[in-house]
């Protein structure tokens, strides 16, 4: 008979217990594996188990909608940046199209490349204690760390847009030049408009005068396309509004035909005896450095206020997660057919999130309630074969975030983009199966396949539905992997107190839904047994039943 284990005692078994196990583990930390078993033990009456399961993901590319895979950074690249990659660069656009008459129009400022790599370390602490031959009580504490390694440059080669001449990147005098022609517009549709009420040109219904009329209204919009191109009220009377950051290169097809149309409308006026305009467009003679990114996405004068695809160092999130209480209990606890039915409460107290001024962090926890529910199980007819089983659906509840307001394929928005909104993210559902093959009473190595199922994610402000950051957040994962498992069940007295350990690997082999992460997933266990309360498990024989089995 086992009598109940004294605090030094327990901590002398501890050390023999870790010393054993560590050759154990420094053969199954070189093999490939699978992701976190199924348990399908529950405690003996008064025994505590401590348990040490550290987890490492990582991952660099995706699964699109379309299942294909796809690298982590696709959504922060573009082929030719302009205004697809960053929204405030859309009125340039849209002013040149119309001065130019091209409605295909989009700047190109070179090929921008961002490349991420993600890698998600959770170490639970976890305790159980067994209620009773059939009910356990667990309780898990995880420390999380979440890494984002980020880098982004710009290929300006064969680009053909550089910096707003009259932004701070700019170039000198710019804005003097700017304000010169558009004066020099708004004076010229001012006296054409002044002539034609004095009833020159022939008006009121002479081919001249509609010929001047045109021409004013040309002046007027020609200017106004102007001011949207470069942001020029937003400078001069300093509202605080993001103007765009690039224009046309002055050599660009695009920058030539700007100049030719302000050159035209000069060369109307003076064939209208009118005073032509004395200056043009200045426009950028360079193309953007590869840092231009990252100095469109600082400061506030461009509207985004975010931090740095290129950080000194890598973003680094770490805290405690979200901590886990259950009860599981033995619906089945035979030799050959074992199933466990669990119960857990997720807690909020994961505390750090996305910081919506960071494009590219990714939070170590939800931080919000959930409720799940799990069945583990084990059929084992033989000596040698098995399949372990398991299966789960967690129920989220809503919370609060502040987040940017943007779709995950499109992350790039402003600072007013930025609210505090409702979330409810999406119900999971997981399953897996693990034929296990037993090579020795202590060990067994595992094969698994599973499915990975999360539902879209629920967002809604001032009770409106937010649906850009719906898109793409339902996903489905298939995986496969395998490992070996340590448990030894009696000791050399015959105590039936095991210590188990193992190492399990996890790799994504397909997905769908547009972010599913192509993850690998690496797991390492400890877990040790202490009698606390009771008469503690009586030895055996080699014909009785282990515990918990």
């Amino acid at each position: 008979m086992a009598t109940p284990t004294t605090l030094p005692a327990a901590l002398t078994r501890a050390l023999r217990r870790v010393l054993s196990v560590l050759p154990v583990l420094s053969v199954l930390s070189v093999s490939p594996a699978h992701a976190q078993l199924p348990d399908p033990f529950t405690l003996p009456k008064g025994v505590l188990r401590v348990a040490f399961d550290p987890q490492w993901t990582t991952f660099a590319e995706l699964f699109n909608a379309a299942g294909t895979r796809q690298p982590l950074g696709l959504y922060y690249s573009a082929d030719s940046l302009g205004a697809n990659l960053l929204p405030t660069a859309a009125d340039a656009e849209t002013a040149v199209r119309s001065i130019t008459g091209d409605a295909g129009y989009r700047l190109n400022a070179g090929r921008f490349v961002t490349r991420l790599d993600n890698d998600h370390r959770r170490f639970p602490f976890s305790f159980s204690v067994g209620l009773s031959s059939r009910l356990t009580l667990t309780a898990t504490v995880p420390l999380v760390t979440s890494r984002v390694k980020s880098s982004a440059s710009l290929d300006s080669t064969g680009a053909e847009a550089g910096w707003n001449p009259i932004s701070s990147q700019g170039s000198a005098g710019a804005i003097d030049t700017l304000t010169i022609l558009l004066d020099e517009l708004d004076a010229a549709a001012a006296q054409l408009e002044a002539a034609i009420a004095a009833g020159d040109f022939d008006c009121p219904s002479g081919p001249t005068c509609d010929e001047a009329r045109a021409l004013a209204a040309r002046a007027q919009a020609l200017g106004a396309d102007l001011r949207m191109l470069t942001g020029y009220a937003a400078i001069t009377e300093q509202t605080g509004a993001p103007i765009p950051p690039f224009a046309p290169l002055a050599q660009s097809a695009s920058g030539v035909a700007v100049r030719q149309a302000i050159a035209d409308v000069s060369a109307a006026l003076q064939a209208l005896g009118q005073t032509g305009l004395s200056v043009t467009m200045p426009l950028p003679s360079q193309p953007l450095g590869s840092d231009a990114v990252d100095v469109v996405l600082a400061g506030s004068e461009f509207g985004y206020g975010a931090l740095s695809l290129n950080p000194p160092t890598t973003i680094k999130l770490s805290g405690f997660g979200d901590v886990e209480l259950g009860l599981r209990y033995g619906l089945a606890t035979g030799p050959v057919f074992r199933a466990v039915l669990g119960t857990l409460v997720r807690l909020p107290t994961g505390k750090k999130q996305d910081d919506p001024n960071d494009f590219v962090d990714f939070a170590p926890a939800d931080g919000q309630l959930d409720v799940a529910v799990s069945l583990d199980g084990a059929l084992e007819p033989g000596s040698r074969v098995g399949l372990w089983f398991s299966g789960s659906y967690n129920l989220q509840f809503g919370d609060q975030i502040t987040r940017r307001i943007a779709r995950a394929d499109q992350p790039f928005v402003p600072l007013t983009a930025v609210a505090t909104v409702q979330r409810n993210l999406g119900d999971e559902i997981r399953a897996s199966v693990h034929p296990a093959l037993r090579l020795t009473p202590e060990f067994r190595v595992f094969f698994s396949a599973g499915v990975y199922h999360r539902g879209a994610d629920r967002y809604s402000l001032a009770g409106a539905t937010v649906p850009e950051l719906e898109a793409l957040t339902a996903m489905t994962i298939w995986t496969v992997g395998g490992g070996l498992w340590y448990r030894m069940e009696r000791n050399r007295r015959g105590i039936r107190l095991p210590i188990e350990a193992g190492f399990v690997y996890t790799q994504a082999l397909s997905g769908t839904g547009g972010t599913a992460p192509k993850f690998g997933r690496m797991n390492l266990s400890l877990r040790l047994y202490y009698n606390l309360w009771g008469k503690g498990p009586e030895a055996t024989t080699e014909t009785e039943e282990p515990v918990g089995g």
